[in-house]
Formats: C-alpha cells, structure tokens, sequence
C-alpha cells in the first residue's frame, strides 16, 4: 500500500513506538491522526511533525473509554476523513505472576490492549467497509506466542491482540480490508524504569536478543504496509526462537522456564 495522501489513525500515540511511527508515516506522506491520554506530549509529537513539513492531528483520548473512543471516532470522521490505516499500539502491563497481581490492574491490562483496539477498530471500521481497502495494524508481544513465567496478565492480554488480529483477519475476508500483527522484541522506552523489577523477568535465553529502538520499529510497520505483509516479526532472533517453538515446543519451553523468573521458596 502507497502511504503518500492516506489518513492513518495511530493509538498510544505520545510516546515510544506510536509516536516514532506517527513520524515515520508523515515522512512517507500520511496524514497521521494521533491518539493518547496525554494531550501535551500528544499536542507536541503534532507539532513536531507539522515542523517538519508532515499533516497531524492530536486527539486526546481514554481509549480504554468506548463511548469516548466513539466519540473521538466522530470528530475524527468530520474533521479529516476516514482512516485508510490503524496501528492499535496502545497498551500498559507489568511483569507481575498471577498471584501478585490484582483483579483490577488485570482488568486494566486486558482493556489496553485489546480493549482499546477493539474500540478503535470498531468506531472506525464502517467507514472503510465501505470504501473496500486499507488496513488494520496490530502490536503485539512476543509473550503473544512463546510466554515467560511471571508475567501472566501481560501475556494473556497480548495474547488476545494477536486472537483479535487473526478473528479479524478472518472477519474481513472479501472486504479488501487486512490486517497485519507486529511482533517486536525488547524496546528501548521508558516502560522498564517506570516497572520496575519487570527486566529482571526476561528470560536470560532472550536477552541475547538486540534490544529495539521505537525508530527500528516504525521503520518496520512502514515497511510492512507498503509490501502488503500479514506479519512483522523483529529483530531476527524473535523469528528463530518462534520457529524453534514450532519443532520443538517442549525443548523451547522448557529453556525459557528455566532461565526465567522463579518463584522464592
């Protein structure tokens, strides 16, 4: 898909890899509709791009809230047009095991992010069933295939991402709409000084895996867009360890357990 003059709907957009791909995109030509509970570093990213010579629009959102999912869907509409693109990136979680972690903060885990896809997608949807193209981004977690002792909430929660991305794939067979789930490794950001503890739980097998930057990332949902691919899988090392749990799902779980999180006593 050519993004030049498109209209891309980007969620989680304030910071990390929603930000640098709103980026990304408008240097491609996209008219990017930024979303996130934040609205100055929202409002600022807007600015940022604008500067540069880019379209954005800031939207400040709950997007965990569906009539105000809804309701910001309306204005968008109005405003700048139907969206040819979604990249569902919003989403929070800790590393936590079951029985640390509370039944709201499951609950809040589960609402972003797959809630807050689900919302986007549907409040947006109509209007590109009936123009018959574009597509729908997922982002996911590698704990969407191969997950990690002590992170069971985040890992379910990325898990119904990528259910979300397949169901909907299915849903929109014949419509000229598809769908494409991102799979990135370790990201540089903010999420590990602010969870502390959590980069403790990554398995010593992964960590030999290169640590991402949200730039390496955007530049990999651009890429993807514009070669019409159902999956982004990075960097390289993730995709060898998926296969590897493919052949031998006992060895490979086995390897993760033990150089993962354990539990005292």
């Amino acid at each position: 898909m050519k993004l030049q003059q498109t209209i891309v709907v980007v969620t989680g957009a304030s910071s990390g890899i929603g930000a640098a791909t709103g980026v990304a995109l408008a240097r491609k030509g996209a008219q990017v509709v930024l979303l996130a509970r934040s609205a100055a570093p929202l409002q600022a990213l807007a600015a940022e791009i604008a500067a540069a010579g880019g379209v954005a629009h800031a939207y400040p959102v709950d997007l965990t809230d569906a009539a105000a999912v809804a309701a910001v869907a309306g204005r968008v509409l109005a405003e700048v047009g139907p969206p040819d693109i979604i990249i569902n990136n919003a989403g929070v979680g800790r590393f936590l095991a079951i029985d640390e972690t509370a039944a709201s903060e499951a609950v809040t885990m589960m609402a972003a992010p797959y809630f807050a896809a689900f919302y986007t997608t549907h409040a947006f949807l109509p209007a590109m069933l009936k123009r018959r193209r574009g597509m729908i981004v997922n982002i996911t977690s590698p704990a969407s295939r191969l997950p990690w002792p002590g992170a069971t909430a985040y890992a379910a929660a990325r898990w119904a991402m990528r259910g979300f991305n397949e169901a909907l794939r299915a849903d929109l067979f014949r419509t000229g709409l598809r769908t494409m789930l991102v799979t990135p490794g370790k990201v540089t950001s903010d999420y590990f000084a602010n969870n502390p503890g959590s980069e403790e739980r990554i398995p010593m097998i992964a960590r030999i895996s290169k640590t991402l930057t949200p730039a390496e990332v955007a530049a990999a949902i651009v890429e993807g867009i514009e070669k019409d691919r159902r999956s982004v899988v990075l960097p390289r090392l993730i995709q060898v360890f998926f296969v590897l749990h493919a052949l031998f799902p006992r060895t490979v779980e086995l390897l993760v357990n033990l150089t993962g999180w354990r539990r005292k006593g």
